[in-house]
This record gives structure tokens, sequence and C-alpha cells, in this order.
């Protein structure tokens, strides 16, 4: 993959830094290793955005022959890969602020191609490791009434749905 002309942070490689405007993406090791291997299994141009996802949100993803809506714009790249963010979220890395694309080894319901791997690329921000950090959501313990309340209209009573 060729480089664009993106501005280079000389303090990290031009593998893993790039910034654009406000937000400075970095990529870990595991994350370029993931899009990588992900170029070499595809024949289209790779991209990731982010802040995309209609439940994700924020989350990023790793797209063949991604057409960028008219509010996404690169902020930066990994390894000739050209990342993405709508506008909302460049306004909120301020300064040297940024994020971090990581990888984890969790499936969720995604048209991200590095689901084909069994993993998925994760957002973190700088500093931040997620050793320590519990792996689920604590359950809540309090009981949630999630009765039907009212009736079913009189026109949907009685009607059968076949499979």
């Amino acid at each position: 993959m060729t480089a664009t002309s993106y501005p280079l942070d000389s303090e990290r490689s031009s593998h893993c830094r790039r910034t654009i405007g406000a937000v400075i993406v970095t990529a870990t090791d595991r994350a370029r290793a993931v899009i990588a291997e992900m170029a070499r299994r595809r024949s289209g141009a790779l991209t990731v955005t982010i802040g995309t996802g209609c439940c994700e949100s924020t989350a990023p993803f790793l797209y063949e022959d991604f057409w960028p809506g008219p509010d996404q714009e690169p902020v930066g790249e990994v390894d000739g890969v050209v990342v993405y963010a709508p506008e909302y979220l460049r306004s909120t890395y301020p300064g040297d602020d940024g994020v971090v694309l990581d990888v984890v080894d969790e499936l969720a319901e995604s048209l991200s191609v590095e689901t084909e791997l069994g993993c998925r690329l994760i957002l973190r921000g700088k500093g931040f490791s997620s050793a320590d950090e519990p792996q689920a959501c604590e359950v809540p313990t309090v009981a949630i009434d999630r009765g039907v309340r009212g009736q079913v209209p009189a026109a949907l009573r009685g009607i059968r749905i076949h499979g």
C-alpha cells in the first residue's frame, strides 16, 4: 500500500501515527497486523471509519470500498489505510488528544471486514489499559417491571403470523 500525503507526526514512525486537523489516530501493533491481513485478503480499497455505527456509535469499522459520507473527512491513516471521522467526532478531540485503534477477540454483529478473523477493532483513549477492568458489565440487581400496559388495538387482535 502506498502512503498518502498526510502530515506526519515526527515523534512516531510513519506506519502508526498521522494527524489531520485535530484528531491523532494511533494503532497498536495488533491492530496494524489485523488491518494488514485484511488488506492481503481483500482486493478492494480498505478504509477505517469511526463514528458511523448505528448501534456502536463511535466504534471503528474496517470497510472495503467504503464511500465516505459528506461530513466524513480523513483524519489519518494506518499503514496506508485511510481513517475517516465525521465532524462531530473530529471536534471532540482538540489539541494533541486522540484515539488508539486496538483489537479485541470478541465478535459483534458488524459489517466490519476484520470480523472474518474472529476479532473486532475498538477505540481506546490514549494511555488507557483495560487490563484491570472487568470483562463484563455488572448486571443490576434491581428488578425492572417490563409488564405490558394497556391493550392490543382492536385491529391487531386475532392476527396470527405464520412462518
